[in-house]
């Protein structure tokens, strides 16, 4: 039987998938900011407009879309600026690990690491500054960036969102771009957290919910508590 290829030809992880408001619910980030972000904006000066380039390459920029790829970046690059890492220095670094490492996706294909202040990058087994000499990891940090599963080769295969106000939250909900056409789904079971939130709307109880599907009410509850995110206005 011959396989189709329905990505032509494309990695899963690289297909236009989430607008710009869906992503900065799921990264839980303001929307202007995140689209500043991956697209860009102008600026007035004395001499007339210039450009602020993006941070991140979009997947499709003509119609604003976001890839898995581009998910995990701005996943990583809004842990960075949550913890006061200056643009500049994250754009300077992400130059340098692109050169190095030969990636367009600097934020997503590397491990990167930050002591509030620098970026760093596991390279070749050995952690390599990406802008200046201190060393000290910060494991809020780290905890967030956990929250992206890799592969062999160091690329984000999975990201587990956060559903609560901290990184702290549990791993409940998963979201995968070879499953489910990327869409979030419950870890226990690969049911999508849509499917939940919408029984849960229609009137249903969370121990209904659970029984029929098998599951926790705890995954139940970060289920609905995930979709209210992002079904916010």
């Amino acid at each position: 039987m011959t396989k189709i290829d329905i990505y032509g030809g494309k990695s899963p992880r690289d297909i236009p998938l989430y607008t710009v408001p869906e992503a900065a619910r799921v990264v839980r980030v303001n929307a202007a900011t995140l689209r500043t972000w991956v697209l860009g904006r102008s600026y007035s000066t004395r001499a007339g407009k210039k450009p602020w380039a993006p941070l991140i390459d979009v997947a499709d920029r003509k119609a604003g879309l976001l890839s898995f790829t581009n998910l995990v970046e701005v996943h990583v690059l809004s842990t960075l600026r949550d913890k006061k890492v200056r643009v500049d220095k994250i754009r300077s670094a992400t130059d340098f690990i692109r050169g190095r490492m030969g990636t367009e996706h600097p934020l997503a294909d590397v491990d990167a690491h930050t002591d509030c202040v620098d970026i760093y990058v596991e390279y070749f087994g050995q952690l390599t500054n990406a802008s200046t000499s201190q060393t000290a990891l910060r494991p809020v940090v780290q905890r967030y960036l956990e929250r992206i599963s890799r592969n062999e080769k160091g690329l984000a295969t999975g990201l587990f969102p956060i559903t609560r106000d901290d990184a702290e939250s549990p791993r409940s909900v998963s979201i995968d771009p070879w499953h489910k056409f990327g869409r979030p789904v419950l870890v226990s079971t690969n049911i999508e957290t849509s499917a939940i939130a919408d029984r849960f709307l229609a009137g249903e109880s969370h121990a209904s919910i659970a029984s029929d599907f098998r599951i926790a009410e705890g995954d139940v509850e970060e289920a609905i508590r995930f979709e209210a995110q992002l079904r916010a206005a």
